[in-house]
């Protein structure tokens, strides 16, 4: 009778034994069924439900769900105590990421109005744009009037004239100066006069005989001396200033006139008159100091740079 108690409770021992066995995944895709009887620093001790122990754990080769396991069926304080650390090292489960729906992209709705050369008029970006232009085709007619000696009012006039008036200031480029025209017609008509002369005279029926006396006593006085031709400077064509002075007039710098310029005399046309004098006493980058006679007496003329509007070198016998 003693010997079947022993046996039976042997059996119930074995089987508490393997009711309490647990599974342990591991890292590498095994499983360990068993219990842990022992842990330390280094791993745990399994017990298979034969009764066998298996080699020490490390705590490395457990799985998360692994440990939790032992944490929950853990009943020392100092296995707890070893344990709580590693379950909590445990990376938690990242929440899945809400699935990103990509919307299709709204295009604006186009205006409805064409757009066009005319759409500029429609915004005052375009308006600024068009007057800035208008500006300047009036600023490059009346620039171009300068130049070409043309009528400042008739040239800016033909400019004014919305989007036709672009061609004024084309067209007048193209010409020729106004003075160059004048003083070729004024060279030409003496030349052509005096040659068409023995003709009308013949047409007329004057007698050969006749015409000869007139010719003689028509004969030519001897010439004078021949002056040179004055050089002329001209707004528009030049731009005045101390430079301009220094390098064209420098023989007018000097306190006694050389070979050169000695018969010279600089004629300013300015704002306020014109001056004539030999020499420029002195000059800054807004005004020039001219010496100029007036009654036998020397005086020093101040003339602005901003008001000079042309300026001749002339023979003193010419004026």
């Amino acid at each position: 009778m003693r010997r079947f108690g022993i046996i039976l409770f042997c059996q119930l021992a074995l089987a508490g034994a393997t009711a309490t066995a647990g599974t342990f995944p591991l890292t590498d895709g095994t499983k360990i069924i068993g219990s842990a009887i022992s842990m330390n620093d280094q791993g745990v001790v399994f017990q298979q439900s034969d009764g066998t122990d298996l080699p020490r754990t490390p705590w490395d080769k457990l799985s998360g769900d692994a440990l939790k396991e032992l944490l929950a069926e853990a009943k020392k304080d100092s296995d707890r105590e070893r344990l709580e650390p590693l379950v909590e090292s445990i990376p938690q489960e990242v929440a899945k990421r809400k699935e990103i729906v990509v919307k299709p992209i709204e295009t604006p709705k186009r205006p409805d109005h064409p757009g066009g050369l005319f759409a500029l008029f429609g915004s005052p970006v375009g308006l600024m744009i068009l007057l800035v232009l208008y500006a300047a085709n009036l600023f490059a007619a009346f620039e171009v009037a300068i130049y070409r000696r043309q009528p400042v009012a008739r040239v800016c006039g033909l400019a004014a004239i919305p989007f036709f008036g672009v061609l004024s200031p084309i067209i007048y480029g193209a010409m020729t100066s106004r003075q160059a025209a004048a003083e070729g017609a004024g060279v030409a008509g003496p030349v052509e006069e005096s040659a068409a002369a023995p003709e009308v005279a013949a047409r007329q029926g004057t007698p050969a005989a006749a015409r000869e006396p007139a010719a003689e006593t028509a004969a030519p006085a001897p010439a004078a001396a021949k002056l040179p031709e004055p050089i002329v400077f001209k707004r528009g064509e030049y731009l005045f200033n101390r430079r301009f002075f220094e390098t064209k007039f420098a023989g007018f710098f000097r306190v006694v006139p050389s070979e050169a310029e000695k018969d010279l005399v600089l004629v300013i046309t300015a704002a306020r008159g014109q001056f004539t004098g030999r020499r420029i006493s002195r000059i800054t980058p807004n005004e020039l100091y001219l010496q100029v006679v007036r009654e036998e007496a020397s005086a020093e003329e101040m003339i602005p740079m901003s008001e000079i509007t042309e300026v001749q070198i002339r023979h003193k016998e010419s004026l």
